[in-house]
């Protein structure tokens, strides 16, 4: 298990979101990013909140207004961002590339949108991690860890949501909100053993997985073996495979 998901793992301990915000800041900017911010909204977005490193890049637009959540919040799919991306997305309207730019004169050049929303959770947004980096060495150091980052910010996120609107555990057994993105590939499995494979492909040990979940760790044996079964696949590589293919 890499640094970044070990770092969410003890994030998950935390009983305090203000804490929880202090290692996330901490955690990322040892990864290079100088500039976090994190929107979280209702699906009418009347209720947006907000965290962020950097107020200042509200200044001329309000979080509901951040191009972010229209734009990369829609799906479950990573999104690279800030000036060094924007001539990528020739859809994106005047006032939301005039946004983007002027982010730019306050260090963000090249980050990476990833929508965190949880199944159980009738809001969604995310995470827009961001560096002063020039494109090729984003795509260098960055690159090759978006997998790990989004993991490390589902955690986060969802732990943020339990505390923030009291959901925690669902009848005792299972963790109320899951961080598995929907995918139509393992769209036969239940949103239990969907959640439990996710977090054994990316090499989370089936303990970490079990406290992750708020199970036994019979129990994630139980799932990791009906799962394996519905997939049609027999260990870990082979499931690791077909989940990080549809990333």
């Amino acid at each position: 298990m890499g640094g970044l998901i070990e770092a969410g793992g003890r994030i998950e301990r935390m009983g305090d979101v203000a804490a929880i915000w202090a290692a996330v800041v901490e955690t990322l900017g040892a990864e290079g990013f100088g500039l976090v911010i994190q929107l979280s909204s209702d699906a009418a977005r009347r209720d947006v909140r907000v965290l962020t490193t950097c107020p200042e890049i509200y200044d001329r637009a309000t979080p509901r207004e951040d191009p972010f959540l229209e734009y990369c919040c829609t799906s479950y799919a990573p999104t690279r961002t800030g000036a060094a991306y924007v001539d990528d997305y020739a859809y994106l309207p005047q006032a939301a590339r005039r946004f983007i730019l002027a982010a730019a004169a306050l260090g963000f050049t090249a980050g990476l949108a990833i929508p965190t929303r949880l199944e159980g959770s009738n809001r969604f947004g995310g995470f827009n991690l961001v560096t002063s980096m020039d494109r090729a060495a984003f795509e260098t150091r960055i690159g090759p860890r978006v997998d790990e980052l989004r993991l490390f910010c589902l955690l986060v996120h969802r732990r943020m949501e339990e505390l923030g609107h009291g959901s925690g555990r669902a009848g005792g057994d299972f963790r109320e909100l899951l961080v598995a993105p929907r995918q139509d590939a393992l769209a036969g499995l239940s949103p239990r053993e969907r959640e439990v494979i996710y977090l054994v492909a990316r090499g989370i040990s089936r303990k970490e997985c079990a406290r992750l979940c708020d199970i036994s760790q019979h129990t994630v044996a139980e799932y990791i073996k009906s799962a394996y079964r519905k997939l049609g696949v027999n260990n870990r590589v082979e499931a690791a495979r077909l989940v990080m293919s549809l990333a």
